[in-house]
């Protein structure tokens, strides 16, 4: 080429759909993260939180497994949101062995303040796509999910529950 320009892949070239997939995952939770730091939290304690909202009162043993956390990560999660503020473990009153989790009130604001996050954040990568065109991509990434066995429900980096 005379103008110095690279030359254009050719077709068989061009990475499928699975490495773009890593390659917008890792830069999209990137970016997430950058997100949340001024926040204090990461994606993990937003994944929590969010699972928490919809689950409260919940033991901890379940939400865990919901999350696809061992009951050693789910303690050490659940301790740092505890720390913060965030989450408090009550004693059920039908097992005294067990806690149920539930979201204190700077816990639901921070949830609010992550949520808003989310949203800018996923406006912000859907930006060449029409509104129809994310619902077919959201559904088509479901349905792909799905069939990995991965759950909406579980934390990010979670290992798929088989």
């Amino acid at each position: 080429m005379t103008d110095g320009a690279a030359a254009e892949p050719a077709e068989s070239e061009h990475p499928g759909f699975a490495f773009l997939l890593v390659q917008l995952g890792v830069h999209a939770a990137r970016q997430f993260a950058e997100r949340l730091a001024p926040l204090g939290v990461e994606p993990r304690h937003v994944g929590m939180l969010t699972r928490l909202a919809a689950n409260e009162g919940l033991p901890q043993r379940a939400i865990g497994e919901l999350i696809g956390l061992n009951p050693t990560q789910m303690v050490f999660l659940v301790d740092e949101l505890e720390d913060r503020g965030f989450v408090e473990r009550r004693r059920n009153p039908a097992d005294r062995r067990s806690y149920g989790l539930y979201l204190t009130e700077p816990g639901r604001d921070m949830l609010a303040r992550v949520q808003a996050a989310g949203l800018a954040h996923q406006a912000e990568l859907g930006l060449s796509l029409s509104t129809e065109e994310q619902d077919q991509l959201t559904a088509l990434l479901r349905r792909l999910a799905r069939q990995q066995g991965i759950s909406e429900q579980s934390l990010p980096g979670s290992p798929p529950r088989r």
